[in-house]
C-alpha cells in the first residue's frame, strides 16, 4: 500500500462520523467519497479488544490484503476498518473482511 493511500487522523475522524458504515460479526467498515482518483485505508485494532500484538498485526495484515484485491471495486472512497470485538475463535479471515468491502456495494454509488 503507498504511502498517499493510507489516512491522516483529520480523515479518519471525518469518515467515523459521516461515513455509511457496513458491519460484521467482529469488523466494521467506514466508508465516506473522496475526490482523489484513488482509495485510501485506515486501520483501527484496539490493543484492549486483542492484546496480542500478534493478534493485532495479523488483523492489519489480513485487512490490507483485503484492501488491496477489493482496490478496483472501491474507487474514490475513505475507508476505515475497526475491530470493535474480541477476534476470538475461530480467527478473523481474509474473507471475512473482502465480504465487507463487498458489501458496502460500490463506493460512488
Amino acid at each position: 500500500m503507498a504511502r498517499a493511500q493510507r489516512l491522516g487522523a483529520a480523515e479518519v475522524a471525518a469518515a467515523l462520523k459521516a461515513g455509511r458504515l457496513t458491519r460484521g460479526a467482529r469488523l466494521s467498515l467506514y466508508r465516506l467519497p473522496n475526490a482523489l482518483a484513488y482509495s485510501r485505508l485506515a486501520l483501527v485494532v484496539p490493543k484492549r479488544l486483542a492484546p496480542k500484538a500478534v493478534t493485532r498485526n495479523r488483523v492489519r495484515r489480513l485487512a490490507r490484503e483485503a484492501f488491496r484485491l477489493q482496490q478496483r471495486r472501491i474507487v474514490a472512497s475513505d475507508c476505515v476498518v475497526r475491530l470493535f470485538s474480541a477476534p476470538g475463535d475461530p480467527p478473523i479471515t481474509r474473507a471475512e473482511i473482502e465480504a465487507l468491502f463487498l458489501q458496502g456495494g460500490p463506493a460512488n454509488g
